[in-house]
């Protein structure tokens, strides 16, 4: 910027010279005796300086010459070297509110990445998404090319910090490199490592939906849906819920601004799977709410309490969710008894009986041990008699403590892994069916269990919400398969993965999927847009902060005038002849001694 200030200032030399050259000098007087000298006699004003016209005249060009030699030195050219590359990262807002503004990218990059290159005679993109879990778009040098590869981009994650991902890309393109961030809401502050933001963002409307539930009516499962408008005006949708066999009538739904409402309806019976779906807006991904009938894995369980301590696992079965008595005992996932407590076929949960009545209760201190059974838990209240006790082992767990006898412990077989969770008190004569700590350590306990019993079940989820499936994981066992669906049941998409693998998630945009393991399906699922963040256009707005350029990236992809030595030289020379043309040309009036001429 400097440079071409000075290069300005000198450009203005050259009307200074020609405003010079506008001026007449006072002619000088001289007595000759002869006329000779009239022959090449030019004409100058006899009253001294002032404006008249322009004589052309050779020191007028070499001043001029001198000024456009001088102005050139001070711009200090620099000429693009021909194999320099400048390497450009482009990270893009991986957040699913990008969906809405993707029309503009073509655009909005066209126009920054001749920007970014610029002194560069070649290029090196990397276009990037701000998840760093998200492979990179492009890697190449053709525009036409990153184009291409821009149209198959369908952003769908959640809202994403993008310091990793553009730390990446500075170790990409190095410091000399140049990185730009795009996305649709601007951001608080500057973006970190020297890069530039550009925000193509604008407010708009959009209505969806944000969470379902089912619950039970007579024979009926109904489903409810609840729908939410984001913006500050009033919204009318319509909606209709779609199956294999066909669609229901359409139906109309107005929402104020900012307001909520719930839809619901019985899944239709005989169907597997169905839909609901509002008209469309600019943002699709919450307009479809896809469903299946929630079925979760339950957990088996068989009791062989005596007569008088029956109620507890009665209870049990009543008020604790996903429990299924068996008869079988081989079939039982759970036993609940007060004879066994080696869990080698199945898990347990021991209570065993004293037959005496009166025993003192136990004094000393309760403790409960830091586990996941016991977090939180209150136990002071807990009154126990001194009753029979069943021996621990040093590899048992002890949940309880009071004094020195350890009340609950957690017993696990080291061949099977089967879990035994034993209460070394008799639960009849103490006051703990009417503690709420045991009756939520007796539910934690089924549900630690049934979460890891491996066995179909079917439930809805949220896209790319992380999936906790338990499976077996073997050395030679079959891996999964992930199927998705579409409304009538057709397979859209198959993939394998490890059986070992960590990190499962439900896909990323609504629909239906299924995860199986050999010929068992562990998991079946509706998958549906629910993050009201990204469903928000309220801040979304257009915005553009640049980055601070680096001058190395100057020197690095051009070069300088080699022959500023020849100007300054050439310069030099044209002041010289402007003087020397100047005083050679000096003018004079002469006189003969009978009259004076002009």
């Amino acid at each position: 910027m400097l440079t071409n200030l000075h290069g300005l200032w000198a450009l203005l030399g050259i009307p200074a010279v020609v405003l010079i050259h506008f001026l007449q000098r006072r002619a000088k007087v001289q007595v000759v005796s002869t006329l000779f000298l009239l022959r090449q006699t030019q004409r100058e004003s006899t009253s001294g300086r002032r404006f008249d016209r322009l004589v052309n005249s050779v020191p007028l060009w070499l001043q001029i010459f001198a000024v456009l030699l001088t102005t050139w030195l001070l711009v200090q050219p620099r000429y693009v070297k021909a194999k320099s590359t400048q390497r450009i990262a482009i990270v893009l807002d991986s957040s699913a509110s990008m969906r809405v503004f993707k029309d503009k990218l073509p655009e909005t990059l066209q126009r920054e990445i001749p920007r970014l290159q610029g002194n560069a005679a070649n290029i090196e993109v990397w276009l990037m998404e701000s998840d760093p879990s998200k492979a990179k778009i492009y890697q190449g040098k053709s525009m036409e090319e990153l184009l291409a590869a821009l149209t198959s981009w369908q952003p769908s994650s959640g809202a994403t910090e993008p310091g990793n991902t553009l730390r990446v890309a500075r170790s990409l393109v190095g410091a000399e490199g140049a990185i730009s961030y795009i996305t649709d809401t601007p951001l608080s502050g500057v973006a970190p490592y020297n890069s530039s933001t550009i925000s193509i963002g604008e407010p708009t409307d959009n209505c969806g939906f944000t969470g379902v539930s089912f619950e039970t009516s007579g024979t009926d499962l109904v489903w409810k849906a609840i729908v939410r408008n984001y913006s500050d005006e009033e919204q009318t949708r319509t909606w209709k819920l779609e199956t294999a066999k066909g669609s229901s009538n359409t139906r109309s739904v107005t929402l104020k601004a900012g307001s909520l409402t719930t839809l619901q309806g019985a899944f239709p019976a005989g169907e597997e799977r169905c839909r609901v779906s509002l008209n469309g807006d600019a943002f699709d991904l919450d307009d479809s709410l896809p469903l299946v009938r929630p079925a979760p894995k339950p957990l088996l369980i068989q009791s062989t309490l005596p007569k008088e301590t029956v109620l507890l696992s009665d209870r049990m079965i009543a008020s604790f969710p996903n429990l299924k008595t068996v008869a079988n005992g081989t079939q039982a996932d759970l036993i609940i008894t007060s004879t066994e407590t080696t869990p080698k076929d199945h898990h347990l949960m021991v209570f065993p009986q004293d037959k005496a009545s009166s025993r003192p209760y136990l004094t000393g201190n309760i403790v409960a041990t830091k586990h996941p059974l016991t977090d939180g838990l209150n136990w002071q209240a807990l009154l126990v008699r001194n009753s029979i006790s069943i021996p621990h082992d040093q590899a048992d767990e002890v949940l309880l403590w009071q004094g020195n006898r350890a009340l609950i412990y957690l017993r696990t077989h080291e061949i099977t892994g089967r879990k035994a969770l034993i209460f070394n008190f008799d639960i009849r004569r103490s006051n703990g069916m009417k503690q709420p700590s045991v009756a939520v350590l007796m539910l934690r306990f089924c549900e630690q269990l049934r979460q890891e019993k491996i066995a179909p079940e079917t439930r809805i989820t949220e896209t790319s919400e992380p999936l906790d499936l338990t499976r077996r994981t073997g050395k030679d066992t079959p891996p999964l398969v992930k199927n998705i669906y579409d409304l009538n049941g057709e397979i859209l998409e198959t993939k394998s993965l490890d059986s070992r693998a960590s990190g499962l998630t439900a896909p990323e945009t609504p629909g239906f999927f299924t995860l199986s393991q050999g010929d068992e399906v562990l998991l079946t699922s509706a998958t549906y847009f629910a993050d009201t963040r990204e469903a928000d256009f309220s801040q979304c707005a257009s915005d553009e902060v640049p980055a601070t350029a680096l001058a190395t990236a100057v020197d690095r992809h051009t070069r300088d005038d080699h022959l500023w030595r020849v100007w300054a030289c050439l310069i030099l020379l044209a002041v010289l002849a402007a003087w020397y043309f100047t005083k050679s040309g000096t003018q004079v009036t002469t006189t003969t001694s009978d009259s004076q001429t002009t």
